[in-house]
């Protein structure tokens, strides 16, 4: 039986005179309210009303029990006060964890827009790359990239690629690598170690770092090919900067999504921070 429907019950009764008028005010059975009360008198071992032919007075153990259950009632009626409130000004801090590569994109917009849209939320912001590190209690949101996705209740936000790139200096001198065979011939640089588990590159790369502009500069002056996610290269390839050297066998697909917690029952600022997330990779999606 649910203590605290006869919690409820035995303050009708109290407050109400007797059973019957107690079972009026709750819409329940007079039976239903007697089945309570003997509960709660079971469960304590002791009489919390003496009964008589023309009313019901507390016991001393009952009129204790009163205070204690009205003081109880007040504090739930709060914490359900407080939680509407929060579903509909929602404030306090929201922990975030995100790939390091989201350092050199858009991200900052989100960000900030989503600030600007809810000044009283504070995001406590962590870049990692080491996923399997993360305490995920420890965050309300962990957005990871992965070219599987292993765990449940999961939000896709967007796809990707990877893809070598070099420039056009370095195509036309060495030619377009037109087999993966040609292509383990180059210096392969990476973003992330990750990476050295694609079966495709099957070689020691010469250099691994989660820096793009490094990346770029050693690109640049012709030292190899970038194996990178192409959101982290699109901006230098519309730029012409460097070409996009793949064919469909060399590239790779990866994942971009949120985890939580919370399993269904997700707080409302952390809802709020994944519609946000959906809406803009949403948007991208459409205009491309």
């Amino acid at each position: 039986m649910d203590k605290l429907d006869c919690i409820y019950t035995f303050i009708s009764v109290v407050e109400n005179g007797n059973f019957s008028n107690a079972s009026r005010n709750l819409g329940i059975t007079r039976d239903q309210v007697s089945k309570r009360i003997f509960y709660l008198e079971s469960l304590f071992s002791t009489s919390l009303f003496t009964r008589n032919t023309r009313k019901m007075d507390l016991t001393r153990s009952g009129e204790k029990f009163y205070q204690r259950c009205k003081v109880i009632v007040k504090e739930l009626d709060l914490a359900a006060n407080d939680f509407i409130y929060d579903q509909k000004y929602p404030e306090g801090i929201l922990k975030v964890s995100a790939p390091h590569a989201f350092i050199q994109t858009c991200f900052s917009d989100i960000i900030s827009n989503f600030l600007i849209q809810y000044p009283n939320i504070e995001i406590d912001l962590l870049f990692s790359e080491k996923t399997s590190e993360i305490n995920e209690h420890k965050f309300d949101i962990i957005l990871k990239i992965e070219e599987e996705v292993r765990e449940e209740n999961i939000f896709i936000l967007n796809s990707y690629k990877r893809n070598f790139y070099a420039t056009a200096a370095f195509l036309n001198k060495y030619g377009k690598p037109k087999s993966i065979e040609e292509l383990r011939k180059h210096n392969i640089f990476l973003y992330s170690r990750a990476d050295l588990e694609n079966k495709t590159i099957n070689s020691t790369p010469q250099l691994i770092c989660n820096n793009i502009e490094i990346l770029l500069d050693l690109c640049k002056k012709n030292k190899g090919i970038l194996y990178i996610p192409d959101f982290l290269a699109k901006k230098y390839e519309d730029e012409g900067v460097i070409i996009n050297c793949s064919q469909d066998i060399f590239s790779t697909k990866l994942h971009f999504y949120a985890t939580t917690p919370y399993g269904s029952k997700i707080p409302k600022k952390v809802q709020l921070f994944l519609d946000s997330l959906k809406q803009h990779f949403q948007s991208i999606t459409e205009v491309l």
